[in-house]
């Protein structure tokens, strides 16, 4: 791989392996991979705990329940608050270096970075559910399906939210993969291989 820094996101249906993909590409180029970690940053930059940010990670806020954060600085709910902490740590992380970053609309927010590379892992919709079904160690099918669907819902609401950009698109994407096609680990090896050709 190049010396220089370069910048991986990926985005993802539920349940199609993006975090495992993002994990394997982290610890073969050992770089820092963000992805539920940001909430706990985000915690410390907002002052807002752990517990009440991860129920509005990559989710649209109601604004009818979800209580507004009132003093001289800001005027937002939790969903807003958490969504501008996180851009602004996702561009200070990629500042400092190389680094690969999991959904949370970073493929937009640092979409004017450097040597940034673009992907978005999808699956077949049965694939996923019985992924999500061993992970989640979940007994019933329709639970399962239930949970994905949901799931997809909330991250493709967040999404075009945020960025105005239709969410699974390859509009702004250096490549979309369906990882059931190779599997986790040849679909990681595909991405190094990609962005290791075009930093050449």
């Amino acid at each position: 791989m190049s010396d220089k820094k370069f910048i991986i996101t990926i985005g993802r249906e539920y349940g199609s392996g993006g975090h495992e993909i993002a994990e394997l590409i982290s610890k073969q180029l050992n770089i820092p991979l963000y992805d539920r970690n940001i909430i706990a940053l985000a915690s410390q930059a907002s002052g807002i705990t752990e517990e009440r940010l991860k129920e509005s990670d990559e989710r649209v806020g109601n604004p009818f329940f979800e209580p507004y954060l009132l003093n001289q600085y800001d005027y937002y709910n939790i969903s807003q608050k958490l969504f501008l902490t996180q851009c602004e740590i996702m561009k200070e992380k990629a500042e400092a270096g190389s680094a690969v970053f999991v959904g949370r609309c970073s493929d937009d927010v640092l979409q004017e970075v450097e040597n940034a590379y673009h992907f978005f892992i999808w699956a077949p919709i049965s694939d996923r559910i019985s992924r999500i079904m061993k992970v989640e160690q979940l007994d019933n099918y329709f639970a399962a399906e239930r949970l994905v669907k949901q799931t997809d819902k909330q991250r493709k609401a967040y999404y075009q939210l945020y960025t105005d950009h239709k969410w699974g698109s390859y509009t702004g994407k250096d490549m979309v993969l369906n990882s059931s096609t190779l599997g986790i680990q040849k679909t990681a090896q595909i991405i190094i291989d990609f962005v290791s050709q075009a930093l050449l």
